[in-house]
């Protein structure tokens, strides 16, 4: 089952679909407004998840973003083989604040994915979408 704070979007191609990891649900409310139904979904993270480093799989599955995270994308269970059939979205685009905590809930995400789903890298699935910093 999806998890509820999903915004998916219409399409079920994941050729044309796209969906942005956002950092908490303020940025997700922003995004929902101004993505395209069709084509882009949203998933609101609470600030910083588990730092998957350092943490054995039976804690990261009981870690509630990262589980919504692996059933949104469609990725199946942990350190299963990559199977880009699988995949919901073409692209997975990493969506964090431009401050000192969006720098490292980003890289708890790429970190995440890379340990995890190493083969959404050499698919060339993983984007880093990049906001200005306004002072």
């Amino acid at each position: 089952m999806l998890p509820g704070k999903l915004a998916d979007c219409s399409s079920t191609n994941a050729a044309e679909t796209e969906i942005f990891l956002v950092e908490g649900d303020s940025a997700g409310g922003s995004a929902k407004q101004a993505r395209d139904r069709m084509f882009q979904a949203i998933l609101p993270l609470r600030g910083k998840i588990l730092n998957v480093e350092r943490k054995d799989d039976s804690q990261i599955y009981k870690n509630s973003e990262i589980s919504d995270m692996i059933v949104a994308l469609g990725l199946g269970l942990l350190r299963e083989e990559f199977d880009p059939s699988k995949l919901r979205y073409g692209k997975i685009i990493v969506l964090t604040d431009a401050d000192v905590d969006g720098a490292h809930i980003r890289t708890l995400l790429l970190t995440f994915l890379f340990r995890y789903q190493r083969g959404l890298f050499a698919n060339g699935n993983i984007f880093v979408g990049v906001p200005p910093l306004y002072k």
